[in-house]
């Protein structure tokens, strides 16, 4: 965690600015709170003078040196904690930890056989994560390995090879299209009615990607493929149809193959759509809400009310969806332990196979980022409290946490959790999450990734002798090697230079 991120963590609803610094070494800080003003200036001799409030201190660091510019921010950073904890009276979730993936010290750690003590420590000594988070990590790697271990012994439908999740891959296909733009999405999504032909030169150009690359891996059929947006179901019938067949004579994929849609918004889900889709066996779906409070719904610009998400979350049912994910935020505007309640409520009536968890993620490139300009970050409520009546609603219809995620600007400083029924989880979202497997992206704005398993005997050897914080510094805990090329996000640049992309992919992937 860098010191900006430290700061905007535990001073959140400050409108922090950063100050452009004198030199490298120099952090200053603006808030708009009289008073905040924050600086650390970093001298030659390794010594850091800070300045916070009306007060200042030196800093001397014991255990590292400017030279190491990583190991001496993390020592400062751990200072600035303590300081900045002593002052607003309360600790951070996961304490030092700002990444995307903060399971993966755990996940690394059960996979090499390690034990939860030394992943728990490793957690508290190094990022002074608090110990409800240190145990959560530990239980969702355990998950996250127990959903992988469906992949080790699954036939191909072409090659009859048989293989673990290293060896497979799984496909994503974004559709870049929403009804209309939420207040808080920062996402590459675009109103489909600013398009004139309706996404039909869109589909047209998805097509031919994925059939140029579709001897990518060799008639191998994937382990998982996920649909996600934008809102896919914003797209016509006829045009889902088209794209679902596709990636069915390109990709073989079958009934024993995972593959997910996101449905999304009530307002783009109807019955015709959801008999496409029923068609073709999707074996997973998402109706998301996001909150039931329709004065909430009204002021994030979610079209769809409340009523009409229960309308089809039932239809969905009644054509036999089994497995149907439903997402939840926590930390919208205007919403405190009353409105969440509610949303709980209705998710225990309503049981949905999944439930996705998110904290609001307070980004600055969405419209949130205006709205909180003109209204301040007061009206934004994401407590302890709330967090456990969200983990207590999907323990109540038998959910268990399976995997986990945090985006930066988090509210409250929390995380996006996953939970399912045993047997619900989506891998996707695992494979994805913990870069354990090479992901084929297709559309714009989407990204594709190649994960190579390295040779493991000596790794294995050498592994063996380290301690869980040498083994994950090494780089080579997983051994994976990871490489990525990413499609356009513009849908007018990702159609005009489709063959750029292609070459880009087939290269990555030779």
């Amino acid at each position: 965690m860098d010191v900006l991120a430290l700061l905007r963590s535990f001073y959140a609803k400050l409108d922090i600015k950063p100050v452009v610094p004198e030199s490298r070494g120099d952090v200053k800080v603006e808030a708009e709170k009289a008073g905040y003003f924050f600086s650390v200036k970093v001298l030659d001799d390794g010594r850091a003078l800070v300045s916070f409030k009306e007060s200042s201190f030196e800093f001397v660091p014991v255990t590292s040196s400017p030279e190491d510019f990583t190991a001496y921010k993390k020592e400062l950073c751990r200072k600035l904690y303590s300081v900045f904890k002593d002052d607003t009276g309360h600790d951070l979730p996961w304490g030092m930890m700002n990444g995307v993936r903060p399971t993966k010290p755990a996940f690394i750690a059960a996979l090499a056989g390690r034990g939860k003590s030394e992943s728990d420590e490793y957690y508290r000594s190094e990022y002074l994560v608090t110990d409800e988070k240190a145990d959560m990590s530990w239980e969702i790697a355990r998950s996250e390995l127990n959903v992988l271990s469906g992949c080790e012994h699954r036939e191909s439908v072409c090659a009859g090879d048989r293989r673990g999740y290293a060896g497979g891959y799984s496909v994503y296909i974004g559709i870049p299209f929403c009804p209309s733009r939420c207040l808080y999405c920062s996402f590459t999504a675009y109103p489909l009615a600013a398009f004139k032909d309706g996404g039909d030169e869109y589909v047209k150009f998805l097509i031919e990607e994925m059939k140029a690359c579709s001897g990518i891996f060799h008639g191998n059929a994937p382990d998982s493929v996920y649909m996600g947006g934008g809102t896919p179901t914003a797209l016509n019938a006829s045009q889902l149809d088209r794209i679902i067949s596709t990636a069915e004579d390109v990709f073989f994929t079958g009934p024993s193959i995972e593959f997910t849609v996101e449905a999304g918004r009530a307002d783009s889900i109807t019955e015709d759509k959801l008999k496409v889709l029923k068609k073709h066996g999707i074996s997973r779906i998402s109706v998301n809400p996001q909150t039931f409070n329709q004065k909430t719904l009204d002021l994030i610009g979610r079209k769809a009310t409340a009523a009409e998400t229960i309308e089809s979350f039932k239809l969905a049912r009644e054509l036999g969806f089994d497995n149907i994910n439903m997402d939840i935020i926590l930390g919208l505007p205007g919403e405190g332990i009353d409105e969440v309640k509610h949303t709980c409520e209705m998710i225990e009536e309503l049981k949905p196979d999944s439930l996705t968890v998110h904290s609001l993620a307070l980004k600055r490139a969405s419209f949130l980022g205006e709205w909180i300009e003109k209204n301040g970050h007061s009206a934004f409520t994401n407590t302890d409290e709330i967090q456990a009546l969200a983990r207590k609603c999907a323990a109540s219809i038998g959910l268990e946490p399976y995997y986990l995620y945090r985006q930066k600007d988090m509210s409250g400083g929390f995380e996006n959790i996953g939970y399912a029924l045993p047997g619900k989880e989506c891998l996707y979202n695992v494979v994805m999450m913990e870069e354990v497997q090479s992901i084929l992206g297709f559309g714009a704005g989407t990204i594709s990734k190649k994960v190579v398993p390295a040779s493991d005997t000596d790794s294995d050897k050498a592994a063996g002798d380290m301690n869980l914080g040498e083994l994950i510094r090494s780089g080579d805990a997983l051994h994976m090697d990871i490489s990525r090329c990413e499609n356009f996000k513009e849908v007018g640049d990702y159609i005009n230079r489709l063959p750029e992309l292609i070459d880009r992919k087939n290269e990555l992937f030779k």
